[in-house]
């Protein structure tokens, strides 16, 4: 979509489109048959302005390292590296058991649909995620699409400097308030088009973990986490902002543990109803302290998820350029 058209998106509160379908969803606004959701929200225009952000040539991974996790969340399988020796001078790589979710991720609109709808975005049915070409909410159609400009909320670092305690490994919620204050404490406007980076302090914390903490936490049951709130309003702030996607450095997004039998579930509000790419376990305390120094909190984010054909999720691949 073009610039010009962020103003003739509905705001939340004039959500749905249609007396059809789920209240509080985008179903239909940018096509029965659209793929991407608040992707659309990313454009040419968007892009071209994004790369003026760049100054200082400083470039930022936000993928963790394959297997970084030991053992993987939730249950999920090990990735198992080999090197084959093709002859005395040249090697091929292997990865066994490789899960697109087993570290940093962006979650694809297949991911989770919503409970009492049982459908995925844009009305569409669990049978139509499939394997290859042909499947429904594929990753691979974000394969050219997900690049714009971000910005990096260090909501983490704001809350410590309050003198409040945090603790990542706790249920725990970072408040829409809390957000917005953050924000303006660094200078930052938050924008249309915008892929937002949302520091929680997880990832910096679990990894200076001893294995036997990593060990009792790896499981979904025994999951605790902070993230964001899972509230309507964090939800209107996001789609009236029109934020394309939002990425964390937490397992979830929101809070765990959550319920998947009620409404709140930030995985219902916005992958299955609006569209909007959710990001976990991102990189972003190296970003943060780069931030921190230069005042500099906005910048090009370029992210190429995997060309899997009927793919549910993918690592991002994802550099921030400044």
């Amino acid at each position: 979509m073009k610039n010009a058209d962020f103003a003739s998106i509905p705001t939340f509160d004039n959500l749905p489109v249609s007396n059809e379908v789920p209240p509080e969803s985008s179903w239909g606004l940018f096509g029965t048959d659209d793929e991407l959701g608040c992707l659309n929200f990313l454009t040419a225009e968007g892009i071209v302005e994004a790369a003026r952000l760049v100054q200082s040539g400083k470039v930022f991974r936000l993928d963790a390292k394959v297997g970084f996790a030991k053992p993987p969340l939730f249950g999920r399988a090990s990735v198992e590296h080999k090197i084959l020796k093709l002859g005395k001078i040249a090697h091929d790589d292997l990865l066994n058991n490789y899960n697109t979710q087993e570290g940093s991720q962006w979650d694809g609109l297949g991911h989770v649909g919503h409970a009492t709808y049982e459908r995925f975005y844009n009305g569409v049915e669990a049978s139509a995620i499939q394997d290859g070409p042909g499947g429904r909410l594929s990753i691979h159609r974000w394969a050219d699409k997900f690049v714009g400009r971000g910005l990096l909320v260090d909501v983490y670092g704001w809350r410590k400097s309050q003198g409040k305690a945090v603790n990542p490994f706790e249920t725990d919620s970072y408040t829409l308030d809390e957000l917005k204050t953050a924000l303006a404490a660094q200078g930052s406007v938050l924008k249309p088009g915008t892929i937002l980076l949302v520091r929680t302090g997880w990832m910096e914390e679990y990894e200076i973990l001893e294995p036997e903490a990593k060990a009792a936490m790896s499981s979904y049951e025994k999951m605790k986490c902070i993230g964001v709130e899972r509230s309507r309003d964090l939800v209107a702030w996001l789609w009236d902002n029109r934020v394309a996607a939002i990425g964390t450095d937490c397992p979830a997004v929101e809070p765990m543990p959550f319920n998947f039998g009620d409404q709140s579930p930030l995985h219902f509000r916005l992958l299955a109803l609006l569209g909007m790419p959710l990001g976990e376990l991102f990189i972003l305390a190296p970003l943060a302290r780069d931030c921190s120094v230069d005042r500099r909190y906005e910048f090009m984010v370029v992210s190429a998820p995997m060309h899997v054909e009927g793919g549910i999720a993918s690592p991002p691949n994802a550099v921030v350029i400044k």
